[in-house]
């Protein structure tokens, strides 16, 4: 697993979730089929939007934790698992405007938007250019500009992720060309970075010489990549709450030893009770 596949979700997880209390449910958008889960609550929505090579279930352990005072819904952009899965249209526009119409559909005047990974952009998008929409904004791990992940990933010694569809590689290309416009987000933020101590590829059967180069690259290009993506927006966005996650993964949500800082972080944030 490369560097831009954790930290950028350009993994396939589609897994299929544990039972759970979410209804699945399916909505079309300009003639493509979309599909979504909802776990019910009642009161102001919170819209989860999953990374690259992820679905609406991703959140399907997580999500639930916000019934009890929000309703809760997370959908799967075009694509990907149970959606539709048509030759075009996976540029950020066009799939924000899918999120768009599924609020729509749905009458959701306004939704709080939380987002992982690659879901960052869709949401970006969406309060930037569409901000009577978004009541506030959750990234976790997602708010970064990734002009340069193409280079960089062409560069890593530990060799470069390949996405695992045509869809998946349009997608990519999508988030290639797309640049966040943080400095006109308006919206209430809290956005999470989780923290590389080290190149996310390495493991136990790294050989000594991969993994000296591997370290020299993670010093030399992913540290410096991911601590400008993040002072970078502390400068652009200087009214949000900025968390830094140590010790954990992409996936800090998920992570047994974060996930209840991370939960309670976000509902206080949510409900204004900081």
């Amino acid at each position: 697993m490369t560097f831009a596949c954790l930290a950028l979700a350009l993994c396939t997880s589609l897994q299929e979730p544990v039972a759970s209390t979410q209804v699945s449910g399916f909505v079309t958008i300009g003639g493509v089929k979309l599909h979504y889960l909802d776990w019910g609550g009642r009161g102001e929505v919170l819209l989860f939007l999953a990374g690259t090579g992820d679905t609406a279930y991703a959140f399907d352990k997580f999500a639930p934790r916000f019934a009890d005072q929000f309703r809760v819904i997370a959908l799967t952009r075009r694509g990907y698992g149970k959606s539709d899965k048509p030759s075009s249209g996976y540029d950020i526009p066009t799939l924000s405007k899918d999120v768009l119409g599924f609020m729509d559909e749905q009458r959701i005047k306004r939704a709080h938007l939380i987002c992982h990974s690659a879901g960052g952009d869709e949401t970006t998008y969406l309060a930037v250019n569409y901000p009577d929409r978004v009541s506030k904004i959750v990234y976790m791990d997602a708010a970064y500009d990734r002009a340069k992940m193409a280079q960089m990933e062409k560069l890593d010694p530990m060799g470069s992720s390949k996405p695992s569809s045509k869809e998946q590689e349009l997608h990519w290309k999508g988030m290639d060309d797309f640049r966040p416009d943080f400095k006109a987000i308006k919206a209430p933020v809290l956005n999470f970075y989780a923290i590389f101590e080290g190149h996310p590829a390495v493991d136990a059967e790294t050989p000594e010489e991969m993994r000296e180069k591997a370290r020299v690259f993670f010093e030399d290009v992913i540290r410096p990549y991911q601590l400008g993506n993040i002072a970078q927006f502390r400068k652009d966005v200087p009214h949000a709450q900025v968390v830094e996650i140590r010790n954990s993964d992409h996936y800090f949500f998920e992570d047994p030893k974060q996930e209840e800082g991370v939960v309670s972080m976000i509902r206080a944030f949510l409900t204004g009770k900081t």
